[in-house]
């Protein structure tokens, strides 16, 4: 294996321990001094798994492999896990009577060892009956004892005892130090100050959470190394993080959050609808709705820490159901009509590290809940063609009004430039798109509005082709998400248009910048399975794949073949038509309207 020995994760392992009492709770002040760190486990837990028979941390990570007989470097491992406690069946049962008798339901702080119960809206029964016992109807999240992981858990025993092993320090350190340079910092689902400080701090009484480890490993190694040392590191990490995962290994709740929005950076075969990135992302909302993430924690008990990275971890899970559903053209996740978390201030960012790009965060998620709201509300599923012209008018002038607000240090295009904003450039530029290109399959027609569309659409094309060539010479395509793919699809599409234009100049213009494209989905393909799929996709010159797409189908004319096709020594008709002779057919369509260029009448899946 690449990297290193790998050691074993000691103190994360359920040990079988004789049945406990429920700790007694911590006195009021006490309580208020202990914040509910979101990757520390319970009192109790902490006093279960770690058993002063198990070395420290710090030891372990110094073991050293022992080679096998054939020299090669073998991991040391745990046994297999087993339960972690026994209790009383009658404990569990009596769970929300407990809840609904505290007498200091209102007052008690949501720290460390307390579980967190969401009461739901008004119609909800525990909701009816909790609020009978309390003054604030604005508090919707009240404290609850901690639930032991024996109830909570999935056959904890059958857990892999490959899940708990980790890599070498020098690979660990390395890759969260590339995850905490080029993806915290945009997409803050950590808080790096605490989680660095436990794992560096080697405390078996308060370690960071293996799941959330073996996930962040996971990101660093698809941003840090190369193949194919990348695609063996990654799927060796997600497949411990999945281990940990289905068992529900992991006690606190808000890091299973974190943990699937992380495993949205892994990509495996060709299913988009029960795995990878839109899997994640409903495993994600549907937790974090469950805990209560989309309402306003102001006025409950929740500790100031804990409230900072709900409201960041939540508008990250916005700003990628958002971008996933563009992707894919499915419902969303999120309502924001159903949900009342304040906005993103610079305070929110507290512990996320130097790098924090806090403007960035800011106006990406802004754009994204616009992009949101117009989907909802403008562009119903049942339309007429007035509602939906004027629908197109409402949606420019909502996105015109974020982009007159825009910090001027977000807009620049220059190749010195930070990649958070050319990330956030690409999210507008291609939503532009989406929203300007004419509807499959109309008649060509002739207006203003028309005219302004076509520009939009070239223009956005243009932009991104641009912020794309940047990326590639700086070497940053592998720290883009894997919406980047949707942008180049969605940008190959305009161009493989503009192609096909009258005007041999403009022609010629596009195939250059389709080329540009191309090459940097290739570059994506590396990191990214759809990315290669849609790579095949365009790169396929035969007539075959003109009859699948549909594009600029108004007429089958030759058009100047791209520098791929140059290379093979053919056009996109197996010809190897002169520059004369292009010129020449560059009359014969000359009457061709943009609308008919998009004649795509199959769906690409």
């Amino acid at each position: 294996m690449v990297g290193a020995p790998c050691v074993p994760y000691e103190k994360h392992r359920p040990q079988r321990r004789p049945a406990i009492k429920p700790l007694a709770p911590l006195p009021t002040k006490a309580r208020h001094n202990q914040p509910r760190s979101p990757h520390s486990a319970p009192a109790e837990a902490q006093r279960v798994l770690c058993s002063p028979l198990q070395p420290p941390l710090s030891q372990l990570a110094n073991t050293s492999p022992q080679p096998s007989p054939q020299g090669k470097v073998v991991e040391h491992s745990t046994a297999s896990p087993t339960s972690l406690i026994h209790i009383d069946d009658s404990t569990v049962k009596r769970h929300l009577v407990e809840m609904l008798s505290q007498d200091d339901v209102d007052s008690r702080v949501m720290q460390s060892g307390v579980r967190i119960a969401y009461v739901g809206q008004e119609y909800s029964n525990i909701n009816y009956l909790i609020r009978h016992r309390t003054k604030n109807p604005s508090v919707h999240h009240f404290p609850a004892d901690q639930i032991s992981r024996h109830y909570t858990s999935h056959e904890l025993e059958r857990i892999p005892r490959e899940a708990f092993v980790l890599p070498s320090r020098t690979l660990v350190d390395e890759l969260l130090e590339q995850y905490f340079i080029h993806v915290n910092p945009g997409f803050p689902i950590l808080d790096e100050e605490i989680f660095m400080a436990q794992y560096r701090a080697r405390d078996p009484r308060n370690p960071p959470s293996l799941l959330v480890l073996q996930a962040v490993l996971m990101v660093g190694a698809h941003v840090a190394r190369d193949r194919p040392d990348r695609d063996s590191l990654k799927t060796m990490f997600f497949r411990r993080a999945k281990m940990l995962f289905d068992a529900r290994f992991e006690w606190n709740r808000d890091v299973v959050v974190q943990a699937a929005l992380l495993l949205t950076w892994h990509s495996e075969g060709v299913e988009d609808v029960g795995a990878n990135s839109y899997h994640w992302i409903g495993i994600a909302a549907r937790t974090a709705l469950g805990l209560g993430m989309h309402r306003d924690c102001g006025s409950s008990t929740l500790v100031a820490h804990d409230r900072r990275i709900w409201r960041r971890v939540f508008w990250i899970l916005v700003q990628f159901d958002v971008m996933v559903s563009l992707s894919y053209g499915r419902p969303q996740a999120i309502h924001l009509d159903e949900c009342d978390v304040p906005p993103l201030t610079p305070g929110d960012f507290e512990g996320v590290g130097r790098l924090a790009q806090v403007d960035f965060v800011i106006q990406h998620t802004d754009l994204c809940s616009r992009i949101s709201r117009i989907l909802r509300d403008h562009f119903p599923l049942k339309r007429s063609e007035e509602v939906h012209r004027n629908s197109s008018t409402i949606a420019d002038e909502i996105i015109a009004d974020w982009w007159s607000c825009l910090p001027s240090h977000l807009r620049p295009r220059s190749a010195d430039s930070t990649i958070w904003s050319k990330v956030l450039l690409l999210t507008y530029n291609n939503f532009l798109i989406l929203l300007h290109r004419p509807p499959p399959g109309k008649t060509a027609s002739v207006s203003v509005s028309r005219s302004n569309d076509a520009d939009i659409c070239s223009s956005a094309a243009n932009t991104i082709t641009d912020l794309f060539d940047q990326l590639r010479e700086n070497n940053e395509i592998r720290f883009l998400w894997i919406s980047s793919v949707n942008v180049l699809f969605t940008t190959l599409i305009q161009l493989s248009a503009e192609m096909r234009t009258a005007n041999p100049i403009l022609a010629v213009d596009a195939l250059r910048r389709f080329d540009v494209a191309l090459d940097c989905l290739a570059i994506l393909a590396g990191y990214w399975l759809n990315a290669e799929i849609i790579l095949r996709l365009f790169e396929e010159s035969s007539e075959r794949l003109q009859q699948e797409l549909r594009i600029g189908k108004a007429r089958k004319v030759t058009h100047p073949p791209s520098r791929r096709e140059r290379e093979r020594g053919h056009g996109h008709y197996g010809s190897a038509a002169t520059p004369e002779e292009h010129q020449e057919e560059c009359g014969e369509f000359s009457d061709i309207g943009w609308r008919d260029l998009y004649s795509i009448g199959t769906t690409l899946d």
